[in-house]
C-alpha cells in the first residue's frame, strides 16, 4: 500500500505539463513528478493498482491509498479492495461544497 497521490487535487487551472506541484508550500516538480509520482512506477510495469478512499485533507478534498498487487495478480487486488470496501464504506462520505 502507498499514498495513491502526493497531494489533494489540483485546481482546474493548473497546467499539468508546465506547472509545478506544491506540497505543504514545497515546489516538488510537475504533474508527474511531484502529484503523481507513487502512480507512475506501476503505470509503467503494468503492476495492477487500485486506489481506496482514505479521508480528506485539511483543505476537504479528499485523499487516497492504493493497493499495489504482484505482476499479473489483479484479481487479488480486487478481493482485497472488495473487502476493505465491505469493512469501511465511503459512498456515504463527500467533501464540503464550495
Amino acid at each position: 500500500m502507498t499514498p495513491t497521490n502526493a497531494r489533494t487535487a489540483l485546481d482546474v487551472t493548473h497546467d499539468a505539463a508546465n506547472d509545478e506541484v506544491s506540497v505543504d508550500g514545497v515546489k516538488c516538480g510537475v504533474t508527474r513528478q511531484g502529484w503523481t509520482s507513487y502512480q507512475y512506477p506501476f503505470n509503467l510495469t503494468g503492476h495492477p493498482a487500485l486506489a481506496l478512499p482514505s479521508g480528506f485533507g485539511t483543505d476537504g478534498l479528499p485523499t487516497s491509498v492504493q493497493i499495489v498487487g504482484k505482476w499479473a495478480r489483479r484479481p487479488t487486488v480486487l478481493r482485497l479492495g472488495a473487502l476493505l470496501e465491505r469493512a469501511q464504506p465511503w459512498a456515504q462520505h463527500r467533501p464540503p461544497a464550495l
